[in-house]
């Protein structure tokens, strides 16, 4: 049913947290099944500094929210905004199609993400 990725994502969720200050917010929901990601990132300098998320949903959300924040913290944007969307496919793992919802999630963050980040440093 989960995949290690998954599992060991939901099991181990390290970035799970809330920042008082943080400088960017992305917030999504997927309207069918109810799940939300909510990710917190403090941003300067040309990085992502610290990125962490709150999760609201199915096991798959809740790690795709971890994966996303592991692949970001720490990340030039440069590096950030090169990111292949077949790249974005492989994070997960192979997942079931009942979790297909939370790649398009977790597509649709590196989408806000790039369209969030300060203008002046990508």
């Amino acid at each position: 049913m989960f995949n290690d990725i998954i599992v060991k994502n939901f099991s181990e969720p390290i970035f799970a947290a809330e920042m008082d200050d943080a400088t960017q917010t992305i917030e999504l929901g997927n309207p069918v099944c109810g799940d939300r990601i909510k990710v917190q990132l403090k941003v300067a300098n040309g990085h992502v500094q610290i990125a962490r998320y709150q999760a609201w949903g199915c096991a798959t959300s809740l790690a795709t929210g971890n994966i996303f924040c592991a692949h970001v913290q720490g990340k030039p944007f440069s590096e950030l905004l090169s990111i292949a969307p077949n790249e974005v496919d492989s994070m997960l793992g192979e997942i079931d199609p009942s979790q297909h919802h939370c790649l398009e999630m977790l597509h649709e963050l590196f989408v806000r993400l790039s369209e969030s980040l300060p203008k002046q440093m990508q």
